[in-house]
């Protein structure tokens, strides 16, 4: 749990903060924590896990102060702490004064309803708060768990090599290369694609490059038709996470646009279509699949014709946009006006 690994629940601190943009790495995290005091404890009458959206800090410091049965300690987890108010945060603090010497009590920023994705400002958010301070204050530890920004590629990779030796495989350096082009950098995305991996090649030491080509689709393949989706049905929140995901695994924004443009072009003639021609006519006209067109229907019910009109005009200005005088490098440049003219979209 601590940077330095801990083997005894008895030599455990008073207090955890675990927080990051790495959500995935802070459930292992913990996940590892409860597995050590399962084995050396009775968890079922000395954990402890309490969502802190639904019952709040008291309930937090009712069970941190309770003391053990049947063991020399008690294990209480609080997920999405930094969710609780400051007067409730304030009120842990004061646990933290004179805390229950028996129990560890960790609180961690992620999980239950209403989590959501980390980034640099919400972690400043966190580290800024009263608990958070306190923890340290009284030789607690935060603990952060995060890849840097936008995740470092030799600290993924180093991952992906423990995951795998984790579940008993060696992975070449090949395949790895192979598995973040496909994938991207996500943890989550590539634990679910190591997990299948493994499961394909069962009775296999090594996992190559061939295992990952005929297990793993390429996420941005799939990804970008997600995205397209996500804009032409106004879905704000999916359509910037999706966005978000796909330029983290290299996708070109300039790809994006066009195809961006392409589905709005296919909305718009749609819909002015659809009054007087059936479907099937429409697809011959069009030259798309009738699937298509049916979805494109469905889609242009959500734009007016004049916000149609705007869109095309949002979509000239950010042609120019993308190409004009920049401060950031091209691509983030190109990804930043990409989000506006996203954003600008869906209203």
């Amino acid at each position: 749990m601590a940077r330095k690994r801990v083997e005894a629940i008895d030599d455990l601190k008073g207090v955890y903060y675990v927080y990051g943009d790495e959500e995935l790495l802070a459930e292992q995290a913990v996940k590892r924590l409860k597995t050590l005091f399962s084995a050396q404890a009775d968890a079922d009458f000395n954990m402890e896990e309490i969502d802190a959206a639904d019952l709040g800090a008291r309930a937090a410091i009712d069970a941190a102060e309770t003391v053990p049965l049947m063991s020399t300690r008690r294990l209480v987890i609080v997920k999405g702490a930094d969710r609780l108010s400051r007067r409730e945060q304030e009120a842990i603090c004061a646990y933290l004064d004179d805390p229950n010497p028996a129990a560890t009590l960790v609180l961690v920023a992620f999980g239950g309803p209403g989590s959501v994705k980390r980034d640099a400002a919400s972690m400043k958010k966190v580290e800024g708060s009263p608990l958070f301070k306190k923890v340290g204050s009284v030789g607690g530890e935060p603990l952060k768990f995060s890849m840097g920004s936008r995740g470092s590629r030799k600290k993924v990779e180093e991952w992906i090599s423990e995951e795998f030796e984790r579940r008993g495989k060696r992975v070449e350096p090949s395949a790895r290369q192979v598995l973040l082009e496909r994938v991207g950098r996500e943890l989550r995305d590539l634990e679910d694609a190591i997990e299948r991996i493994c499961l394909y090649a069962a009775d296999e030491g090594s996992i190559n490059s061939g295992h990952v080509v005929k297990v793993v689709v390429p996420a941005a393949e799939q990804g970008i038709f997600e995205l397209i989706d996500a804009v032409a049905d106004r879905r704000r929140d999916q359509s910037l996470y999706l966005l978000g995901r796909l330029m983290r695994q290299g996708e070109s924004p300039q790809r994006i646009f066009s195809l961006l443009l392409r589905q709005f072009r296919l909305i718009a003639r749609c819909k002015a279509m659809a009054r007087d021609t059936d479907p099937p006519r429409m697809a011959s006209a069009l030259g798309i699949p009738p699937f298509l067109v049916s979805k494109c229907v469905k889609q242009s019910s959500k734009f007016s014709p004049e916000k149609l009109r705007t869109a095309f005009l949002e979509f000239k200005k950010a042609q120019l946009e993308m190409h004009s005088n920049r401060y950031l490098p091209e691509r983030d440049y190109q990804g930043a006006m990409l989000e506006m003219l996203i954003v600008r979209l869906i209203g």
